[in-house]
C-alpha cells in the first residue's frame, strides 16, 4: 500500500491544480491573490500534500510564485500568451517535421478521429468537448513523432493552453471556422508539400494566439 499512496496523492494534486489553473486563467483569482496551503486544504477537504503538489505544478507553469507556506497568483497577460505560442510554435513545428518524416500516413490517419469529434462537438454546441478534441488533434503530432522529451515539454504547457482555448471557445456561438481551419491543416498533412504544411501550421497557431490574447491584453498595450 505504501507504494500506491504517492500515486493517489499526485492524482489529487493534479485535480487541485486543474481547478486552481481554471480559476487563475479565467481571472477569478486575480494577480496578487495569495494562495495559502492551509486555507486551500480546508477548501478542498484535503491534506496539505496534494495542495503542495498542485502549487509546485502551477509554479512550473509560471502561473504562480511560491514560497514556503503560500503562493501568489501571477496570472497571464498578452505577453505571456505570446510567449506560450512562440514556444508552442517551435515545439509543434518540430513534432510535425519529425512525424511527417517518420510516418506521414499514420499521422494523417491519427488526425481523423479528433476531427470527427470536433465536428460533433460543434453540432452539439459543446465547447468542452470541442476543446478536448482540438488539443487531442495537436497532440497527435507529438505522439506520432515518438520524441519523449518533446512530448514532455508539450505536456507541461498543454493544460494551460487547454484552459485558454476553452475560455475562448465558450465565447463563440459557431465553432465552424475552427473546424474548417483544422480540416485544411489535416488535408495538407495528408498530401500537401512540406513547406505548405509548415506555413499553414504557422498561420493556424498565430490566429489562435491572436484570438486567445485579446482578453489578456492590458489597456494601452498592443
Amino acid at each position: 500500500m505504501s507504494e500506491i499512496l504517492p500515486i493517489k496523492q499526485q492524482a489529487l494534486g493534479d485535480k487541485v491544480a486543474g481547478e486552481l489553473r481554471r480559476l487563475i486563467i479565467t481571472g477569478r483569482y486575480a494577480p496578487g491573490t495569495s494562495l495559502v496551503e492551509g486555507h486551500l486544504a480546508e477548501q478542498f477537504g484535503l491534506s496539505r500534500g496534494p495542495i503542495r503538489d498542485a502549487l509546485k505544478l502551477l509554479a512550473s507553469e509560471g502561473l504562480i510564485d511560491t514560497n514556503r507556506r503560500s503562493a501568489t497568483v501571477v496570472g497571464l497577460d498578452g505577453d505571456d500568451i505570446d510567449e506560450l505560442f512562440s514556444l508552442r510554435g517551435s515545439l509543434e513545428r518540430l513534432a510535425l517535421e519529425i512525424s511527417l518524416d517518420r510516418d506521414r500516413a499514420g499521422l494523417s490517419a491519427g488526425l481523423q478521429e479528433p476531427l470527427r469529434q470536433m465536428r460533433k462537438a460543434r453540432e452539439d454546441r459543446d465547447p468542452d468537448a470541442f476543446t478536448a478534441a482540438d488539443v487531442r488533434f495537436h497532440s497527435v503530432f507529438y505522439e506520432t513523432a515518438g520524441h519523449r522529451r518533446l512530448a514532455d515539454v508539450w505536456a507541461q504547457y498543454r493544460p494551460t493552453i487547454e484552459v485558454l482555448l476553452l475560455a475562448s471557445n465558450e465565447r463563440y456561438e459557431d465553432l465552424g471556422p475552427s473546424v474548417t481551419a483544422h480540416e485544411v491543416l489535416a488535408g495538407l498533412v495528408e498530401s500537401g508539400g512540406t513547406e505548405a504544411v509548415f506555413a499553414e501550421l504557422r498561420e493556424h497557431l498565430d490566429n489562435a494566439r491572436l484570438r486567445l490574447r485579446t482578453p489578456y491584453t492590458r489597456p494601452g498595450t498592443d
